[in-house]
Parts: C-alpha cells; structure tokens; sequence
C-alpha cells in the first residue's frame, strides 16, 4: 500500500506458537483466552510481522523473524512454520537481498533477529550483506551478557556475525533518524535495547511495535508478557505510543499478531484493520 511518499509491504517472516502465559503475564487465562484460544499444551498462534518498505529509493527491512537456523527439535517444540517467509517475501516483490539497504531489529531476541544470519553450506552468512543494521548499542551489550532470566532468549549466531569483519552494525544510543524519514525510537521495557520503527511521510506515519504490542489483546495497556524486564517502563512507553497512534492516526503493525496484524487504534479503543496490507 502507499502511505505518502512510503510503499509498504507487510513481512510475515513466519509462523509457529508461544505459551499463553508467556504472552499474556498476570493477565488471567479466562481473559485473555476468550481472544487467543490455547491448545492443549498451553500454546497460541503467533506470527513473525513485519514491514518491508521503500522509501526515497531505499529498501528497508523490519524485523527478520525466526529464520532457518533452528534445530529440528525446537522448530517442534514451537511449531514453526514457513521459516523462508522473509526472502520468499522479498522475492514475490523482485528483490534480493543484496539489494536490501537497510534492516532494523526491534531486539535481539531468537525470534525477532534470527533471520539476520543464515547456514550456506556449513558456513553461516550474512541474510542481507551490504545492509546497514541499526540496532541499540544497550541491546547489543546486554545480548552478548544476559542476565540469567534472559540467556535462552538470545543466541549470539543470530547477530554477531554483522560486527565479526563485516562492519554492518549501526550502533545506535537512544532515539535516531536513521535515514530519511526512517525514524528509531528507543523504548526499552520489554529488553534494554527495544526500538520501535517509526516511518514519516509528511503527516502521515506507520509504526512497527516490537514487542511493546505484540498482538491485538496487548493494545489493552495493563496487558504485557512475562518476559519483560521492566514492566513499568513498558507500561509507559505503550501508553504512549497507543496515545500518538491515536490522536494522529498512525498506521500500527503488531509483531505477533497472525490474524490482521496492521490497522488503526480508533478514538474508543477498538482495532480498526488495514485491508490494503494484508
């Protein structure tokens, strides 16, 4: 769809399932499954959601998913599905990966970030080689040394190789317009490092939350995930992001949401969906 001067393409990079609880913290499963129905080990549907954009010439990625790297044993465990969701993407739109300019990761987190790197033939390489990758350098540290509640959730293949004689990182401290009219806004809460993607065409703006809102149930700001380090932080940085998207009419697309994943919050609260991005 165009939004401006923006062309955007939603990215679902994948598809496979997470605990409720995971998702939804001490929000009590008689709420939050009447939304997002549980199998019988506890698991939802997620998505892997993102945007591909052009903008003044340039190809920007958002969000790479869980990419190919997985052992067959935890692809199971999580049910993943349509792991080349990212390049088949791009190659639906005529574009190779040498072609991407720039990728931004909201976080470093296996399922986010795990499409940055790819195995090719026993060597592990580079998904988008001549990409600049902007990512928070608090993000960057604290993947590398994580503290004990978050170990499982990084794996250093998915992002070290950017830095490791490749020089592709962009490391970034806090909010920053990273091109023209692509804009990264530090929002922390859920990890040290999260960033929120905010595109600019005139007045008119689509953001890509990370995991600040990962589905619909989540636009409900007291909704958060267990995983979030400072839950407070992430309190305040959703009501905020919720409240601009609002009064301003931004176009939000929701990382994990696997049913229309890109809409409008209306004045009364409800999810309004984009039809044309689907």
């Amino acid at each position: 769809m165009r939004l401006g001067d923006l062309e955007l393409y939603l990215l679902i990079a994948g598809r496979w399932k997470a605990d409720g609880g995971l998702m939804f913290g001490v929000v009590p499963k008689v709420l939050w499954e009447k939304q997002k129905p549980a199998d019988g080990q506890n698991m939802i549907d997620m998505a892997c959601v993102g945007l591909i954009a052009r903008i003044n010439g340039r190809v920007i990625i958002c969000e790479t998913g869980i990419g190919t790297k997985l052992s067959e044993k935890r692809a199971l465990q999580v049910a993943l599905r349509e792991p080349e969701g990212l390049l088949h993407s791009l190659r639906r739109l005529g574009i190779r990966p040498d072609e991407v300019d720039g990728v931004i990761t909201t976080h470093l987190h296996w399922d986010h970030a795990g499409g940055l790197t790819r195995w090719d033939n026993g060597c592990l390489e580079l998904t988008f080689p001549k990409a600049r990758h902007f990512i928070q350098r608090s993000e960057w540290d604290f993947a590398l040394r994580p503290d004990i509640r978050s170990q499982s959730a990084y794996v250093t293949d998915d992002f070290t190789p950017l830095a490791d004689g490749n020089n592709l990182v962009e490391f970034l401290d806090g909010d920053a317009e990273v091109m023209p009219g692509v804009h990264v806004r530090h929002v922390g809460g859920h990890t040290p490092g999260s960033q929120v993607l905010v595109l600019r065409s005139g007045e008119l703006a689509c953001a890509v939350t990370g995991d600040l809102v990962c589905q619909t149930p989540h636009l409900r700001v007291p909704w958060t995930m267990s995983a979030d380090i400072e839950p407070l932080r992430v309190l305040e940085q959703k009501a905020r992001l919720l409240d601009e998207a609002q009064k301003h009419r931004w176009l939000l697309v929701l990382s994990h949401e696997p049913d229309q994943p890109a809409g409008y919050l209306e004045e009364d609260g409800r999810w309004r969906p984009e039809p044309r991005l689907t």
